[in-house]
């Protein structure tokens, strides 16, 4: 059963695909359990019930497990929610110890970072966390850096404002990718999500149109991830 410290690190479920998956091997929750017993899970066909009606979802021993059992890549019972560092650990098959250790840090100083979301290192350990994770997108490295829905914010505001250049800075800051770069970015995205003249207040962030963020890191180019650059990652621990 799922401790009370854990209950801010549960990981992403999609309970449908698990239903699914279970149906198509004809698998009763009876035999779901019973077969997480073999990897060490005990649970009941109740809790198998609570995962799939969305009353529990699992814990990260259990969801690995379930996995197993199920015959699935774990990332399909993750669903397709933002990215995170607890997710792309448990795609590439490592424990929190296992990850700490692929990029030179303690267990306890990456279970931090997960439970923020918010990777935070140099370009060394940076490069060795995209090593350990099996490859991330920049898009990826952005997201588990704790800075997704700052950069939809500044891209809102972009795209609403009819000065674009002046918010290239924060842009570039995030992203730590070349200013030229992602200027044409802009210019290309702009055009397909016009401003709609709704006024806002001040301080108040405009929602970004649906497909914007995907569409953005297309016109980017969808970069592999660059340890390299100077972008959110490098920010102090305390910054958000």
């Amino acid at each position: 059963m799922t401790q009370p410290p854990e209950l801010d690190t549960l990981p992403p479920f999609d309970r449908e695909a698990a239903r699914a998956a279970r149906n198509i091997m004809a698998l009763t929750p009876e035999r779901v359990a019973a077969s997480l017993a073999s990897y060490g899970i005990n649970v009941y066909p109740s809790d198998v019930r609570a995962w799939e009606d969305g009353t529990r979802p699992p814990d990260e021993a259990e969801l690995v497990a379930l996995a197993r059992t199920l015959a699935l890549p774990i990332e399909r019972l993750l669903g397709s929610g933002p990215t995170t560092l607890q997710m792309c650990r448990l795609r590439a098959g490592l424990t929190r110890a296992e990850a700490g250790r692929k990029v030179g840090m303690s267990e306890a100083t990456w279970t931090r970072m997960e439970r923020a979301n918010r990777w935070r290192a140099d370009e060394r350990r940076t490069e060795a966390l995209v090593r350990a994770l099996g490859g991330l997108s920049h898009r990826q490295l952005v997201e588990v850096s704790g800075a997704g829905e700052e950069l939809a914010g500044l891209l809102a505001l972009t795209l609403s404002s009819t000065r674009r250049q002046a918010h290239l800075s924060p842009i570039t800051e995030v992203l730590g990718t070349r200013r030229r770069r992602i200027g044409e970015a802009i210019d290309a995205l702009a055009p397909e999500f016009p401003p709609t003249g709704e006024k806002f207040e001040d301080g108040v962030t405009p929602p970004l149109p649906a497909g914007a963020l995907d569409r953005f890191w297309f016109h980017l180019g969808d970069p592999p991830a660059d340890p390299y650059a100077p972008g959110a990652w490098r920010r102090p621990p305390s910054r958000a």
